[in-house]
């Protein structure tokens, strides 16, 4: 609950990041940032929940994961995660300067770099 209305907080005073199509929050941790994006998933289980041939897959998934078997090497959850990912999609855009507030926001909440950390070069980052 305290999670929660520490969320709640945290959203009337900062802006998103990135406005849509899904906001996107960023907050400070210790040891670097969380990504605040429940609009998105949201909208993934409304999705989920709205169509019967996706919900029947997540059952399909959540009855195989629940038998007791030893393990063959087989796993089917991976097709069934595999379907619903390539329905409901796992990527979130962001839009023109966007990126660049994004990427400026997350450097304002990065710790700080340790004394002697080498530096990623431009050419080793890709």
């Amino acid at each position: 609950m305290i999670t929660r209305i520490r969320l709640v907080f945290h959203r009337l005073f900062r802006r998103p990041a990135v406005t849509g199509p899904y906001p996107i929050y960023i907050r400070r941790l210790p040891t670097g940032a969380v990504l605040d994006m429940e609009d998105y998933l949201t909208a993934m289980l409304t999705t989920l929940a709205d169509n019967a041939d996706l919900l029947d897959l997540l059952d399909e998934m959540a009855r195989d994961r629940a038998e007791a078997r030893a393990h063959d090497g087989w796993e089917p959850e991976g097709l069934y995660v595999e379907q619903l990912l390539a329905a409901l999609g796992y990527e979130i855009p962001v839009y023109g300067d966007r990126v660049v507030g994004l990427a400026e926001r997350l450097l304002a909440v990065a710790p700080a770099r340790a004394e002697g950390a080498p530096a990623r070069s431009a050419a080793g980052a890709a």
